[in-house]
């Protein structure tokens, strides 16, 4: 299951222009104007961006630390306590560094009336608004990852085979399928349930059908390597029965999954 983990994948279908770059630029223009418009009107428009430009290196900086370090490395590995504590850790430290940047490039260069520079209040209030970003990223970032397990699991859902034989139609488990013999234009199938299936049909177009864990290792058989027993130059076992195996069939096609 680490493929659930494997946080580095660039999901490229939730990128704009299939571009993370672009992307992730044009969402901190949104955010930068959108909320210095929100501010405006308490503030002035020129106070409240050149404030909002002035937050956005540590609200940046603490969104990145946790959806690309601290997620991956704790939340997702279902270590809820050490995700907590780092969050916790990445908050404090960008907000004592976004506290020095308002007391020194922002009430003391517009010569606004200072607080006190590492007040409890000012350290928690810069946590809560850091935090609030970093909660709107993480939101993205998961919803991101939802979609693409979402898909993930479709892709792996099984396509069942349908096929013709005597007149009727079968519903096929792949996994049902132990061998198939090509007889001309008529392929005979084996099932787990000793049934024998025949059928008017090419053996090219019945491989097309088949998932991966089948491999055509003849001209006239086709396997299922999950009931793959053992093999050697001459033929393969399947299951019970024996198969005969191609010149051109490597021990590698046979391993591979």
């Amino acid at each position: 299951m680490m493929w659930i983990f494997n946080f580095s994948r660039t999901y490229s279908n939730y990128y704009l222009f299939n571009s993370r770059i672009f992307t992730h630029v044009l969402f901190w223009i949104i955010y930068y104007v959108g909320f210095s418009l929100i501010w405006s009107k308490n503030h002035g428009y020129f106070e409240s961006f050149y404030l909002e430009f002035i937050l956005l290196p540590m609200r940046i900086a603490a969104t990145y630390l946790v959806i690309y370090w601290a997620m991956p490395k704790f939340l997702l590995q279902t270590r809820l306590i050490s995700f907590l504590l780092s969050l916790l850790l990445i908050l404090l430290v960008c907000s004592i560094l976004q506290r020095l940047s308002i007391y020194f490039f922002y009430e003391e260069f517009l010569a606004i009336s200072q607080t006190t520079l590492f007040s409890p209040q000012s350290i928690f209030r810069s946590m809560l608004l850091i935090n609030t970003t970093v909660m709107l990223a993480m939101t993205i970032k998961l919803y991101g990852l939802y979609q693409e397990l979402r898909q993930q699991s479709s892709v792996k859902q099984v396509q069942m085979i349908e096929l013709k034989s005597d007149r009727r139609m079968y519903l096929i488990h792949p996994d049902d399928i132990i061998y198939i013999q090509g007889l001309g234009n008529y392929i005979t199938i084996k099932l787990t349930d000793k049934q024998i299936l025949t059928s008017y049909t090419t053996m090219k177009n019945i491989m097309d059908q088949l998932p991966i864990q089948f491999l055509r290792v003849h001209k006239s058989y086709i396997i299922n390597k999950k009931h793959l027993v053992s093999y050697n130059n001459e033929d393969i076992q399947i299951d019970q029965y024996k198969v005969p195996r191609g010149k051109g069939i490597t021990d590698q096609e046979l391993h591979q999954s």
